[in-house]
């Protein structure tokens, strides 16, 4: 039996990522920073009817060095998804050095055992950082931009340090990375994702609707992006640009209105939502999106993992049932 480790157990795309693998029979191993999710992760695996006697779980941190190495040993296949995720413009040192020193941890622990493929959860965030409309899996965000957030860079010098340490390791260990859009989708969990959080949420609360666009995908696609991605062996040396569609906020709100929820759909002109963003901090986001439309490409994807993924609509009202059913 194929063992699989998969760091950051209890995270949204990971939870997702570990029940699939679950169900086709992999042994995995997953670590957690908090001992108390481990209960967590074993509820809802009960819960989704999925057998937990084929789980082990580890305690680890990314800031440190204890325990990796044993946990990751006889694992063929290493998935590392944990990283922080903090919103807004917070310390650096909160997301990048966690993000970064977290990688190198695992990964090193991956070729100190051998394993025979590291898979690393990196993010659109890591693509779009430059002056660019349209991206492809050949885009690098530019880490000279002065107004780029903490995530953006510490998804990109995580990803980037990847690739250097694989480039100059004695042991060649095959890697990839999956670099999705703006995950949506239902928690397994029941904790709501930052992305569903911070989309969702606005929309629903929001009077009116601004013209933005947004590149999305479903977090079960995702999740099963990784296992493609893990099993095929030309997805070596590859980045996996992972959407489904790019859509108009306006498309949101209408799905979500067809499914009887009470939302916005009055769309405003531009000048309206630049003039509030000088007073709500929480347009001033949303007024840079403005006028902008990307365009991207996912040619990897689809001709080397065969990643046809499926409308994100249907967990877009997933998600918000669930958001109504938090409060």
């Amino acid at each position: 039996m194929n063992k699989v480790f998969v760091s950051g157990g209890s995270g949204y795309i990971a939870l997702h990522t570990i029940m699939l693998l679950l169900q086709k029979n992999y042994f995995v191993v997953t670590s957690v920073r908090d001992k108390h999710k481990i209960a967590l992760i074993k509820k809802c695996l009960r819960e989704n009817n999925i057998d937990i006697s084929k789980i082990e779980f580890y305690i680890l941190d990314l800031l440190y060095d204890q325990g990796w190495e044993e946990a990751l040993k006889g694992c063929e296949y290493v998935l590392h998804m944990a990283s922080p995720v903090i919103p807004g413009n917070v310390d650096m040192d909160l997301l990048v050095k966690p993000a970064v020193e977290g990688m190198t941890r695992c990964l090193n622990a991956a070729i100190k055992n051998k394993s025979k493929k590291f898979v690393l959860t990196s993010s659109y965030a890591a693509i779009y950082g430059n002056s660019k409309n349209k991206f492809s899996d050949n885009d690098w965000t530019d880490l000279n931009r002065k107004d780029l957030m903490p995530y953006e860079i510490s998804k990109t010098k995580s990803e980037m340090g990847m690739w250097e340490i694989v480039k100059n390791s004695k042991y060649q260990i095959d890697a990839c990375s999956i670099n999705p859009v703006l995950v949506l989708g239902p928690s397994i969990s029941g904790i709501i994702s930052m992305s569903n959080k911070q989309v969702l949420n606005r929309i629903l609360r929001l009077p009116f609707i601004p013209k933005i666009s947004l590149p999305i995908v479903g977090v079960r696609d995702v999740a099963n992006a990784h296992l493609m991605a893990m099993e095929n062996k030309n997805s070596n040396g590859k980045r996996f640009l992972i959407s489904e569609k790019t859509v108009d906020l306006i498309h949101i709100a209408e799905i979500l209105k067809s499914n009887n929820m009470d939302v916005s759909t009055l769309v405003v002109p531009n000048f309206i939502v630049r003039f509030l963003s000088f007073f709500v901090l929480s347009l001033r986001a949303i007024a840079k999106r403005l006028n902008i439309t990307e365009h991207l490409e996912t040619k990897n994807a689809k001709s080397i993992l065969g990643f046809y993924p499926n409308s994100v609509d249907l967990e877009i009202v997933e998600s918000v049932h669930q958001i109504q059913s938090k409060k």
